[in-house]
Formats: structure tokens, C-alpha cells, sequence
């Protein structure tokens, strides 16, 4: 990230941005996400034809005090390069800065034999429920009974920030998820990154990077486009007379019932907006992976 003082208005600075999407936007595939007067997002189109303004690489630009602030990923250095000149050329902005760097979460991607098609072994199995039988005598006392009890919790402790869909309540009721105290870690620090996003103008970060530096949150922001048009009724729901899509969620685990999780949610799409809580438990099925 880069920060630049301006040496005009915020105002004049940004009716400068916005000229220059509009010169541009059609060269470069742009779409831009206005998403405050005090903040842009600039998404390039993908490669499928489509644009995701929350979840695919991008450009944000927001001023803070007196300055301007640039996160902008790898793919998208032309376009930071190309406002960076705009901007300096017409004197709004100084030579910038770097901002300290924010180390990346990378995301841990468990996977065992069977998802690969391959048999598991006895002895595997074994191993595996020696793991699960240590673990459960390691944990501490459970706050909360069930993974329902836990989400109601959350959501009162998250207020107006979390939602819970009444499939959300429904497959809560029916998992048997043997950690309901990380489903409500989980629940209310969703609550609180849509509530964190909403008052700062943005995470500065990918949701994936903040809920993983939160706390090692597994967030997955999208499915395929093929598997979201294949099991529609599985990824949406409808909300106030709204079908929303809940192909971003956070995982864990890859096994059992009682050891795999998955909490299906719908992101803010405009600052103030709750997250929404689409299901809470089992895996949606996949196109490779029906069950």
C-alpha cells in the first residue's frame, strides 16, 4: 500500500479519479465501486466475463485526514500506476509512501485421500480417531451446548451486524459440529469485520487476509461460477423478498459431520450492510463433489 498527502481538496481529488475511470474504463475493463465520496474500488474484469468488486483483485483508493491511500494488487499495478501519474500530473497528490506492509494469511488447504479418489487405509482411520480422541481431552470446557445455542449467541452479542437466515437457524439445529464455541468465534467475527469495513470505508485487505490475521478464520470469498448455476437452490436464499448467493464461507475441516463445518454467508455489499448468514454446517455439494 502506498499513501500520498494531497496538496488540493479531497473533493477535487476524487472528481479527478472520477474522470479518469471514465477516460479509461473501457481500454483497461474496468468497473468502479463508489462505494463512499471518500472512497473507489477499481475491479478489472475477469476472465469469464464478469465482474466481482468484493472479491477479485482490485485497486481501492480512500482518503484518510490527508491522505490518499492506494491498495492495489499485483494484477492490477497499470491501473494504480496509471491514477498515481493522473493524479501527480495535475498536482493533487505528492510523491507517496509505502505504508508498513500487512503480512499475507495464507490459507491452510487440508485435504485427505478420499477427496482425492484414493481408499483410506484401516490404519489411517485409526490415527485419525486416536488424533480426534487426544484433541477432545485437550479441549477445554464447552461454553456453549450446541452449535444453535452458539449462534443465537452471537447473534446478540453482534446486534444489528449479523444476520441469521432462518435456513442458517435450521441447519444450526440439525449439525452435530463438535465445537460450537469456534461457531460463535466465527459468527461474531463476521459481525465484526462488517461492522470494522462499514466504519473505516473499507478493510484495506481482502476479507480472506483480515478474518485470518483476526483470527486464522479458513474464509473462502467464492465458488465456482459452474457449481453455483449447477445446485442454484443450495447457493441462495431469499431474503426480504431478495435471492442472495452464499458462495462465500468459512471452513473447517474436511472430514465427518462431526469434524467438517462450513458457515455460508452473504458479505455487505454497501458500507452499514449486516453479513448475512446463509447455513451453518455440512459442506454445499460441488461439481466434483455431490454430497
Amino acid at each position: 500500500m502506498m499513501r500520498y498527502l494531497l496538496l488540493k481538496s479531497a473533493d477535487d481529488l476524487m472528481v479527478k479519479v472520477k474522470q479518469w475511470v471514465r477516460q479509461h474504463r473501457h481500454r483497461l475493463h474496468l468497473t468502479a465501486d463508489y462505494r463512499s465520496k471518500e472512497e473507489i474500488r477499481l475491479v478489472p474484469q475477469q476472465a469469464n466475463g464478469r465482474f466481482d468488486v468484493e472479491n477479485a483483485p482490485g485497486c481501492t483508493l480512500s482518503i484518510r485526514q490527508d491522505a490518499l491511500i492506494i491498495a492495489c494488487s499485483q494484477a492490477c499495478a497499470e491501473v494504480e500506476q496509471g491514477v498515481v501519474n493522473f493524479l501527480r500530473k495535475a498536482k493533487l497528490i505528492d510523491s507517496g509512501s509505502p505504508l508498513e506492509r500487512i503480512e499475507t494469511f495464507q490459507r491452510k488447504n487440508i485435504r485427505h485421500d478420499h477427496e482425492r479418489g484414493r481408499p483410506v487405509s484401516e490404519e489411517a482411520k485409526a490415527k485419525r480417531r486416536e488424533r480426534r480422541d487426544v484433541a477432545a481431552e485437550d479441549r477445554p470446557i464447552a461454553r456453549f451446548e450446541s452449535v444453535l445455542e452458539a449462534a443465537y449467541a452471537a447473534a446478540e452479542a453482534a446486534g444489528p451486524w449479523l444476520v441469521l437466515h432462518e435456513r442458517a437457524i435450521r441447519t444450526a439445529g440439525e449439525t452435530h459440529y463438535l465445537d460450537p464455541d469456534y461457531v460463535y468465534e466465527a459468527l461474531v467475527d463476521l459481525a465484526h469485520t462488517a461492522r470494522y469495513s462499514s466504519d473505516h470505508q473499507g478493510l484495506g485487505m481482502s476479507w480472506a487476509d483480515f478474518l485470518g490475521q483476526l483470527r486464522s478464520h479458513d474464509f473462502v470469498p467464492n465458488t465456482s461460477p459452474y457449481t453455483i448455476e449447477r445446485y442454484f437452490a443450495d447457493y441462495h436464499i431469499c431474503h426480504q423478498g431478495e435471492m442472495l448467493c452464499i458462495q462465500a464461507h468459512i471452513r473447517q475441516g474436511n472430514g465427518s459431520a462431526h469434524e467438517c463445518l462450513r458457515i455460508y454467508v452473504v458479505q455487505p455489499r454497501k458500507p452499514g450492510d449486516p453479513v448475512i448468514i446463509g447455513q451453518i454446517g455440512a459442506h454445499l455439494p460441488t461439481a466434483d463433489r455431490a454430497h
